[in-house]
């Protein structure tokens, strides 16, 4: 039986993800320390002049809209970057990983459809470069963690136990440790992980061997079982981040309060900053309705059982407080700001065409390693940072046609 729960799943989980001027050379927040955590408070002024503003821009661009298959993408969800900068990029709608120099030349492909050793399932949207040069494929559809040597050969795999809650997302720290964040399910054979969502460690067997932190559970699915469900758009969801140290960097979206645990799972500190969020308004409601209905045409879900899933649709009175956030160069944190149409019209960015899968704006505001709040980067329009190397930004750029791009964006940072 195909339940309906499952396509507004697949459409909100994966995408589950303020003043400007310059500052006076002086930061105006606060430091204090509360048994033993350190509690960063972040005005709305940033550090930085306008003169000691970071810039990026693109350096690389790979892909084409046609010509060669091997430059060509479908569906890119994830790409890491080896020692020797080679780039993995998983296209999950091919189901395989295409490997790249450094300037974008396409070197071979790895994996590909199947359940097989060595195949990929449409359910596998990560990868990792491991020490040693081989790769590291989360399979969800396959219930495995695929390995591959350096030559791109099957390496072997573990299982992955689904009854212990769902891996939505994977990561892989510096000293080889590979974690997953689980969200529990009101489902049979399912935990239910009401407490929240834990990020666990596994060893190369598959074995948990630690929770690092305990993420607040998201609001998004909500009396989810195996028949039925209700969904809350824009409600709080977790995000996080991993620092070269094995330090977790997580926050809810709902507000600008974010927390950093050591590499044993100890909190450290708690960062701060009152922002404004906006309300949703029926053009938001409808413009997300409008295009779920479009997708569900093009999946061909039947009217009726559409219409089942629009009904369990409701919307959270604000939009979240940030988009995404991940650690940049030199440790920083990266918090993304949320645009809504309204904010474009006002801007002046009709041309821009408002797409309410991807909220985030392309300002990002930019804190330092100890969380003081030092200004604004923009980032090229309709550009998802995945990965950060040294000063280099990796991620998926977007055309107007929706053709997709892997881009490498290089940070030049101006001392201040």
């Amino acid at each position: 039986m195909r339940h309906p729960w499952r396509h507004i799943v697949l459409f909100f989980v994966p995408a589950l993800l303020l003043q400007a001027c310059g500052g006076d050379g002086a930061w105006q927040g606060t430091v204090t320390d509360s048994a033993g955590v350190t509690l960063v408070r972040n005005p709305s002024t940033p550090l930085w002049a306008p003169e000691e503003a970071w810039t990026a821009a693109e350096e690389v661009r790979i892909g084409s809209v046609a010509g060669q298959v091997e430059y060509q993408f479908g569906q890119i969800t994830y790409l890491d970057v080896a020692d020797d900068g080679t780039i993995y990029v998983m296209d999950m709608q091919a189901r395989e990983v295409r490997a790249y120099d450094p300037q974008g030349t396409y070197l071979r492909t790895i994996g590909g459809p199947g359940s097989g050793p060595g195949e990929l399932s449409q359910q596998a949207p990560f990868v990792f470069a491991a020490a040693g040069g081989g790769l590291i494929v989360p399979d969800i559809g396959n219930q495995r963690v695929s390995r591959f040597g350096p030559d791109g050969e099957p390496a072997g795999s573990f299982p992955i136990q689904m009854q212990s809650g769902v891996p939505t997302r994977w990561m892989l720290d510096a000293s080889g440790r590979l974690m997953a964040q689980l969200r529990g399910l009101n489902i049979p054979g399912m935990a239910a992980l009401a407490e929240g969502d834990p990020i666990v460690v596994y060893d190369t067997a598959g074995t948990v061997t630690d929770t690092v932190a305990l993420l607040p559970k998201g609001q998004t699915l909500e009396g989810l079982t195996e028949e039925s469900f209700s969904i809350v758009v824009f409600a709080p969801e977790p995000v996080w981040d991993l620092r070269a140290d094995g330090s977790i960097v997580y926050a809810m979206n709902d507000q600008y309060r974010i927390l950093v645990n050591g590499p044993d799972g100890t909190l450290q500190r708690i960062i701060t900053r009152e922002v404004a969020r906006k309300p949703v308004e029926e053009s938001d409601k409808n413009a997300i309705l409008g295009l779920l209905r479009e997708q569900y045409e093009q999946y061909g879900v039947p009217p009726a059982q559409a219409e089942q899933i629009m009904a369990g649709i409701g919307f959270a009175p604000y939009f979240p407080a940030f988009g995404q956030l991940f650690v940049g160069p030199g440790e920083t944190l990266w918090v993304q700001r949320i645009r809504s149409a309204r904010d474009m019209a006002a801007a002046g960015e009709e041309a821009v065409e408002f797409d309410p899968q991807d909220l985030g704006s392309p300002e990002w505001e930019v804190l330092d390693a100890d969380g003081r709040y030092l200004g604004v980067v923009s980032l090229p329009e309709r550009f998802t940072p995945l990965n950060v190397q040294g000063d280099d930004l990796y991620g998926v750029w977007r055309d107007e046609l929706d053709v997709q791009y892997v881009v490498r964006v290089r940070v030049h940072q101006t001392e201040g």
